[in-house]
């Protein structure tokens, strides 16, 4: 494969790795190059120098289709909030045929347990609680403070967002969504691209102090967090399966609370382009499950 075509799937890994709902190690099973992405990443330093070179292209197309899009998605969540949240909730609920039908085949006896829906409806209310008890979706905004406890928290979060690349299916921002945690992760890359392009340094240097360990997690998590994941799917498949339907049934819930507080159109026309955009999701989700 040239090295054009691994960074052109690399900006569409880091499409996938933005939005909410949809899944790099996904893009990277239907365009067919999921197998050989894995095996050098989990043999990079076996052969560093052939490994790293094949996953140079890759990291460059996915790091700048992230910088670019994390401006366009959250000048979009600013400022049509509910169209641009109904488009990704259909991202989402689109992903859930697809994990239905991975939970149905991890299952030993073929039916599903008691203790299955038990797992699901665990992870959903771990989710919407907060958004209940607090009434905001999470507590994302611990992220943009001063408080050092961010630090170990964004690496955290960054070993959860790399466990994508090893679940087809399993989209790490619809995590971060359900958490609280994207939109103030979003804000962040937005704030620092847009820095550089304006050649503010003080304050893309600012940022850095966010996004530093932010990458030091999805490092660690592609080494360590992978074959934790790798491990639990060999062992308890249908439960983790169960935990992922669990998410995906909570986040577009998550999703419309938030757009809610933030719309302030609740017009005829707002609400049509927003259903417009929630089958457009649903549409494009399907069509990529059928590559």
């Amino acid at each position: 494969m040239s090295y054009i075509k691994r960074f052109f799937y690399g900006v569409l890994i880091g499409v996938a790795s933005i939005a909410p709902g949809l899944s790099g190690g996904t893009i990277a099973i239907a365009l067919g190059f999921y197998e050989h992405l894995i095996h050098a990443i989990a043999n990079l330093f076996k052969q560093f120098r052939k490994n790293f070179l094949y996953l140079l292209p890759y990291g460059v197309g996915g790091f700048i289709s992230v910088a670019c899009l994390s401006v366009v998605i959250n000048y979009f969540f600013i400022h049509h909030p509910l169209p641009t949240n109904t488009l990704f909730i259909g991202f989402i609920i689109g992903t859930l045929p697809f994990i239905w039908k991975k939970l149905k085949g991890s299952l030993d006896s073929g039916r599903l347990r008691v203790s299955h829906g038990l797992t699901a409806t665990a992870f959903l209310a771990v989710v919407l609680i907060p958004v209940f008890v607090k009434g905001s979706a999470g507590g994302g905004s611990s992220l943009i403070s001063a408080d050092p406890r961010a630090v170990i928290l964004l690496i955290g979060i960054g070993m959860i967002a790399a466990t994508t690349l090893v679940i087809p299916g399993l989209s790490g921002t619809m995590i971060l969504t359900s958490l609280g945690y994207y939109k103030p992760l979003l804000f962040i890359a937005s704030t620092f691209v847009t820095a550089v392009v304006t050649l503010d340094m003080q304050t893309a240097l600012r940022q850095l102090i966010f996004i530093v360990p932010l990458g030091a997690g999805v490092v660690m998590g592609v080494f360590f967090t992978a074959k934790l994941v790798n491990l639990l799917f060999e062992k308890i498949p249908a439960y983790v399966y169960s935990a992922i339907v669990g998410l995906i049934a909570a986040t577009p819930i998550v999703m419309l609370a938030d757009a809610a507080k933030a719309e302030a159109d609740l017009s005829l026309f707002n609400a049509a382009v927003s259903l417009a955009a929630l089958a457009i999701g649903l549409l494009l989700v399907r069509r990529l499950g059928e590559n």
